[in-house]
């Protein structure tokens, strides 16, 4: 299993896997399972890297793979499009996993909660702001299964607004439902220190033999007007800037208050409502003219004169620019400088015989680069199929085209080498592949590609030779895309090492 055993820290793991998830695109799609399978059982956190897999990985594991393989994705998985897709599929395994994923978008989230409310309540990846959403969407369902999740400190007024959406829809019967669910419904002994004290209040009215007026008084006093003058008043300390206060105030009006404007006039009047809270409650567009003169002046309406207009409402944020979606298909461009690669087909395979690739330039200047050897396949002094078997190390190919802008070439950059490359080393895997891989291949095959110095077909051949019985295929194990094979892929089939 992976962990301390395996001697490698937390960012070697997550190299480690990088390179396995990249080698995964380039593997034939219906085998691209039963590899993430075998890795996956020496490597639980196989998908834990610190970004999405491949988007081809993805598909591979949402169409073909086990229970086991898309629990393990759902546990890390971050694409809002890939954990509904996970959602979509209904099984309890993956939805536990997605539940104690904590990048899960609120869209999966709430299907999740809809599909198992008691389970949701468990799940290890809880998300305050989730929690509220749902308390607060006015879906009765919804409001429901998040109001059986005790977790979180949320405002007063969150699960009050909750309660009275659950019994706007469903009446007392409902609102017993849900306390019974809580373990409340028996008054006094199904509660305990720790319970909200909005819940307790509700479990209380329900043990009423008729707690329609008890509801009533609960949640009046969480969301009624003299809750929120007690809040406003609050939020007026002498020891705050007037700014400071303003805005905490203003946070409070944001609340779902059921606000009596006759009582705030009325709190005006009698100089029980500080100025600042009386300015900012004017402000709001549903004031009443006649209540917003007695918030400015202290005074009522004098009859006969014209109220002022009520405020306007707030400017609608502005709507993100999505840019139209576009055919447009990048430029060619000219091929690059080949570097220590030469000018020749002959110095280029020398060059790639005896020399190792380098990712780039940064840690030798004078190193033959992968962009070298891109600009040698495009100027056609080397096809792909040749080059592809000479590059080592293996890993320094495989990872560069088949991360997502190695496999994204394919359609952005056709005319590169680099899509050339992939191409063919995919290829190069099929051949090797034939009909299958033993689970123990693709165990000994993860754990030498990161640091074997050889090429890719080098690699392949030592993996065989290591495990010479687990042959599921008719070629010769030892000749990656061996030509004598009769019943091998259509295309060429022979290299050069």
């Amino acid at each position: 299993m992976a962990g301390a055993a395996d001697g490698l820290s937390h960012s070697e793991r997550t190299t480690v896997r990088f390179h396995l998830m990249c080698l995964a695109t380039l593997l034939p799609y219906h085998q691209r399972p039963a590899a993430l399978e075998a890795w996956l059982g020496v490597d639980p956190a196989l998908f834990h890297m610190g970004s999405d897999p491949p988007a081809p990985v993805a598909e591979a594991v949402l169409r073909l793979g086990g229970a086991r393989l898309q629990a393990a994705l759902a546990a890390a998985v971050r694409s809002e499009d890939t954990q509904r897709a996970l959602c979509t599929l209904d099984i309890p395994e993956v939805d536990a996993a997605l539940r104690d994923n904590h990048q899960v978008d609120y869209g999966t989230t709430r299907l999740l909660r809809l599909r198992n409310p008691a389970g949701s309540a468990l799940g290890l990846g809880y998300h305050p702001g989730h929690h509220q959403r749902a308390l607060l969407s006015g879906e009765p369902d919804l409001v429901a299964a998040a109001l059986l999740d005790r977790r979180g400190e949320h405002r007063p007024t969150t699960r009050a607004t909750a309660w009275a959406t659950v019994r706007a829809h469903g009446g007392t019967a409902r609102v017993r439902e849900v306390v019974a669910a809580l373990g409340g419904h028996d008054g006094h002994d199904g509660l305990d220190d720790h319970d909200d004290p909005t819940d307790a209040d509700i479990a209380l009215a329900c043990a009423e033999a008729d707690p329609g007026p008890f509801l009533d008084t609960a949640v009046e006093r969480r969301l009624g007007t003299g809750a929120l003058l007690r809040a406003l008043r609050a939020a007026h300390r002498g020891d705050r800037a007037p700014w400071v206060v303003r805005r905490t105030m203003a946070r409070v009006l944001k609340e779902p208050y059921r606000i009596d404007w006759a009582l705030i006039a009325a709190a005006r009047l009698g100089r029980r409502l500080p100025r600042t809270a009386a300015e900012v409650l004017a402000g709001r567009p549903d004031c009443p003219p006649e209540v917003a003169v007695v918030l400015r002046t202290g005074q009522p309406a004098r009859p006969g004169r014209r109220l002022p207009p009520p405020a306007p409402e707030p400017a609608a944020a502005p709507k993100h620019y999505l840019p139209p979606r576009s055919a447009w298909v990048p430029e060619w461009k000219p091929p690059g400088d080949t570097g220590p690669l030469g000018e020749s087909a002959e110095s280029a395979r020398h060059a790639l015989r005896t020399g190792a690739l380098a990712f780039d330039a940064r840690t030798d200047p004078a190193a033959a680069t992968l962009g070298h050897l891109a600009a040698v396949i495009e100027r056609g002094l080397l096809s792909a199929f040749e080059a592809a078997p000479l590059v080592h190390p293996a890993s320094l190919l495989t990872s560069w085209v088949g991360q997502g802008s190695g496999w994204g070439s394919l359609s952005h950059a056709a005319w590169s080498g680099r899509a050339a490359l992939h191409i063919e080393t995919a290829a190069l895997l099929a051949r090797w592949a034939g009909g299958g891989v033993s689970a123990e291949r693709w165990v000994a095959l993860r754990s030498r590609l990161r640091h074997y110095p050889g090429s890719l077909p080098e690699l392949l051949a030592e993996v065989d030779a290591a495990h010479p019985d687990a042959t599921d295929s008719p070629r010769n194990p030892s000749s990656p895309g061996n030509p004598s094979d009769p019943d091998g892929p259509v295309g060429p089939v022979g290299f050069t090492a």
